[in-house]
């Protein structure tokens, strides 16, 4: 057979399998494909298919599966786009410009693309230098244990718990907390944290000690990520994850920006859309998934990356599509927030 009877063959065993999830046979490529050949040459195309590392046989069955090589190629090489509709357009964007803050846009894209795609959600952005720190609050737990909170102008609130190697007084928690609100309150991160220094050189050791334990991690760290999620629940599927374990650790790499870092900021090279098919991610506990990303952007520089995790069996056509398109509307509404 010529090679576009070929792709032909290897593109239609990939849709089908993406469709049905079950292994496809030289009979179903025979009375599906409409190609003028006889059952005979299918399989030996197969065979050459298989050969060539783009499918294989998962048990004795005579179906076959696409490899991660062969997914690859058909995402590179077999997929076409249609326009999308103007108006499903149109009410994407309204929703978004509705959000009031950056945060807020990018929660609610979270959801968007989740629901979009019936996969699970995530975007990820940095924590803003220019948020202002409308106060803060240190709250004791216990003797060695407080609960830090920061309250920005948008009234959103972050906080965290922190253990101390030391016992904190009734004296040493308001000297803290009020220097902590006259270096930071009314000021941004940035603005707040040159102020901080020069305040914590006029402070006692004590002081600087609790401060550095209470602050100096991840609440107020300049280069932090801030990680939207939605949908996990649909990472729940037995080709992503076979017992508890493994659901346990893909639960824990999909919420953990650390762990997702390297692979979003390889996807800030480009405006493209970006396609990690199995270990292409790099991931262990990942390695069952999919991964289609893009990064979007603010002021012409990236302002994160919005990303649709799923199974290796997934729509690829109708997940780029939505992920394209999603990033595009995510960077219209921000460089059009007032």
């Amino acid at each position: 057979m010529k090679i576009k009877e070929t792709e032909a063959v290897l593109e239609l065993v990939i849709k089908s399998y993406l469709s049905l999830g079950v292994p496809i046979s030289s009979k179903f490529i025979v009375a599906e494909s409409g190609i003028n050949a006889s059952p005979a040459t299918i399989r030996n195309v197969m065979m050459g298919l298989e050969r060539d590392g783009f499918i294989y046989s998962p048990h004795t069955s005579a179906g076959r599966i696409p490899t991660t090589a062969g997914l690859r190629h058909y995402v590179n090489q077999l997929l076409s786009f249609e326009s999308a509709d103007e108006g499903m357009l149109q009410q994407l964007s309204a929703s978004l410009e509705k959000s009031k803050t950056p945060p807020e846009m990018c929660n609610k894209a979270a959801r968007m693309i989740a629901d979009m795609t019936n996969l699970t959600g995530l975007v990820a952005m940095p924590k803003t230098n220019n948020v202002m720190i409308r106060q803060l609050e240190l709250v004791r737990l216990a003797d060695q244990r407080l609960l830090c909170v920061l309250i920005d102008q948008h009234d959103e609130v972050q906080n965290r718990v922190v253990d101390l190697p030391f016992v904190v007084t009734d004296v040493l928690l308001q000297n803290t907390l009020q220097m902590l609100n006259s270096a930071l309150a009314g000021f941004s991160l940035e603005e707040g944290q040159q102020r901080l220094s020069y305040f914590m050189k006029q402070s006692s050791d004590e002081v600087q000690a609790l401060v550095k334990a209470a602050l100096f991690g991840d609440a107020v760290e300049l280069n932090e990520q801030v990680l939207f999620r939605a949908g996990e629940t649909r990472l729940l599927n037995d080709e992503i994850a076979t017992d508890t374990a493994n659901l346990r650790n893909v639960l824990k790499s999909v919420s953990n920006i650390s762990v997702l870092q390297p692979l979003f900021s390889s996807c800030c090279t480009s405006q493209n859309v970006h396609v990690f098919i199995g270990d292409e991610i790099g991931i262990d506990s990942l390695k069952n998934c999919s991964i289609v990303a893009k990064s979007f952007y603010k002021d012409n520089k990236v302002a994160g990356v919005m990303a649709v995790v799923g199974p290796k069996r997934m729509d690829y056509q109708s997940v780029i599509l939505s992920v394209d398109l999603s990033t595009n509307i995510l960077t219209s509404a921000l460089n059009h927030q007032q």
